[in-house]
């Protein structure tokens, strides 16, 4: 009987993607972005495909009078984008303008703007800050993870030092300071001054 010895095996993806409890179409969407991923994206990009997962759900809500401000947005750094944007007319667009409008909130976090510029800017809580991050170093960790199995250094080269410019919310000079002992953002950037 043929069945009897078909066995199903786990790729090391597949098992991978299971121990991250990350969400299988969530993990196909990552490892499709990993492959967009080139010398021309950079942690905009990157930065936008988490802001876009059901995971990081529910998204900054775009307000009407913030339409043309995310729409320059988009085409100011449409190339930076690991995904097509979808048709204007496609169910899903509102929910991508609000992944751009998350992905600004996200880089003016890692370009060192406090929690009163995001409260002010985003309309984003210091509550909803804190679980935005983290589910931001979650995706970004099973991104590292999966860009190790496909073999993609330049992936988690750029994840890794994304994951602590978010963690600590700091720009990318900043980072050799922090390895320091107890040196965070503010004392980071005085030091660096």
């Amino acid at each position: 009987d043929m069945n009897k010895s078909r066995t199903t095996r786990a790729t090391r993806i597949g098992r991978r993607v299971s121990e991250l409890y990350l969400d299988p179409l969530t993990a196909k969407y990552i490892i499709d972005c990993i492959s967009e991923f080139n010398e021309n994206k950079n942690t905009y990009s990157l930065l936008h495909m988490v802001s876009n997962t059901l995971e990081m759900r529910p998204l900054l809500r775009v307000k009407v009078k913030e339409h043309d401000m995310i729409q320059d947005e988009l085409v100011k750094n449409y190339e930076l984008l690991l995904q097509e944007e979808p048709s204007a007319f496609d169910l899903e667009y509102g929910e991508f303008c609000n992944s751009i409008k998350t992905t600004l909130f996200f880089d003016a976090w890692i370009n060192e703007k406090d929690e009163d510029y995001c409260m002010e800017t985003y309309g984003v809580r210091p509550g909803e800050i804190r679980m935005k991050l983290e589910t931001a170093d979650w995706l970004l960790y099973a991104t590292e993870e999966l860009g190790k199995i496909l073999e993609r250094k330049d992936v988690v080269k750029a994840v890794r030092s994304l994951r602590i410019r978010v963690k600590n919310g700091v720009k990318e000079e900043l980072l050799l300071l922090l390895k320091l002992k107890n040196i965070g953002r503010v004392r980071a950037r005085r030091m660096y001054s």
